[in-house]
């Protein structure tokens, strides 16, 4: 079964098309967005023309340019071009429907509420432990190291005869 027929691959082209076919002066804001926005270098594009090239090229399907999927997300979110993803949602099966402003908006703020409320726990949690390490009297004695030494945790062995386990030995009963 092939997945890319040439229907599907014409529709897909029509999508993007319909994406980013523009009058001129939008697709001149759209260039300036990809590069203010860190999209495209603009070292390697010294020139608005070459920009404006390199725009048209990505759309020509028989070119070895093409938007990448980050680009075509930016602009479809800043310039409010969605036939592309619309495209992609129905070929897909979903059904799309965009959320009315107080909804998305009440999404946001909720979500905002639970993110103030995990990072107020965090802060707490973090402050109490620094209060505890600064009202500590001192750091827990560090064992000493000697170079080519096992660690030994409950043997005999332990050079310092003063218990048969570390525990014995710092004087737990």
């Amino acid at each position: 079964m092939t997945w890319t027929t040439e229907a599907w691959l014409r529709e897909a082209l029509g999508a993007l098309k319909r994406t980013l076919d523009v009058d001129a002066r939008t697709k001149n804001e759209m260039v300036q967005f990809l590069l203010d926005e860190g999209f495209w270098d603009k070292e390697k594009l010294s020139t608005w023309e070459s920009a404006i090239a390199k725009f048209n090229s990505c759309l020509n399907p028989n070119k070895s340019e093409f938007f990448k999927v980050g680009e075509l997300w930016a602009l479809s979110k800043r310039f409010g071009r969605h036939e592309l993803f619309l495209a992609m949602a129905a070929d897909l099966g979903y059904e799309v429907r965009r959320l009315p402003t107080e909804e998305r908006q009440q999404e946001l703020l909720e979500q905002l509420a639970y993110l103030q409320v995990q990072h107020g726990e965090a802060l707490e949690r973090i402050s109490t432990q620094l209060a505890q390490l600064q009202a500590a009297p001192h750091a827990p004695p560090a064992l000493p190291i000697i170079p080519g030494q096992r660690h030994h945790f409950s043997t005999q062995e332990w050079p310092y005869g003063t218990g048969s386990s570390v525990v014995a030995r710092d004087g737990c009963p």
